[in-house]
């Protein structure tokens, strides 16, 4: 045999030596990590288990949470609703107020005019007909004599 093949050999039988040591110092690692993936595996068993229940719970919440939110907000536009609905009677009830004070102002205008018209002309009433029943009773007077002399006579009779 050559030199070549004498290392080789013993090449070769060092290797699966270190192979066969390897194995069987991996045989219980392997057995270790199988112990862990079942360990792991029934954790994660038991995570999915109680994890299921949690996450149908937060899902259920979840939902209610939008339907109130949704009841909410239709509540809340139905109040911004009524609230602009009310807003605009109030302002179309104060225009109308400010209009019928308008109306009511120009009617007292024209009424207190009619008022000066007609007392002035009353007034002009009165003096003309004092001035007729001056202008009578100084005719009865100069044409009839003074009422004196008359008052007189019936007593007399």
């Amino acid at each position: 045999m050559d030199w070549a093949q004498i290392v080789t050999a013993i090449s070769t039988a060092a290797i699966a030596g270190v192979v066969i040591g390897l194995t069987i110092f991996a045989m219980p690692m392997f057995r270790i990590v199988g112990r862990l993936s079942g360990t792991l595996e029934r954790l994660l068993v038991g995570l999915e288990n109680d994890a299921v229940p949690l996450l149908e719970s937060t899902k259920s919440l979840v939902s209610e949470a939008n339907k109130v939110a949704v009841s909410l907000r239709t509540e809340v536009d139905g109040i911004v609703d009524t609230s602009q609905e009310v807003r605009e009677r109030v302002m179309n009830a104060v225009d109308a107020a400010e209009d019928r004070l308008l109306d009511l102002e120009s009617l007292l205008n024209v009424l207190q005019d009619e008022v000066e018209d007609t007392v002035l002309d009353v007034a002009a009433a009165l003096r003309t007909t004092r001035r007729g029943t001056a202008i009578f009773g100084a005719m009865r007077r100069a044409f009839l004599g003074s009422g004196k002399k008359r008052k007189r006579k019936r007593r007399a009779r």
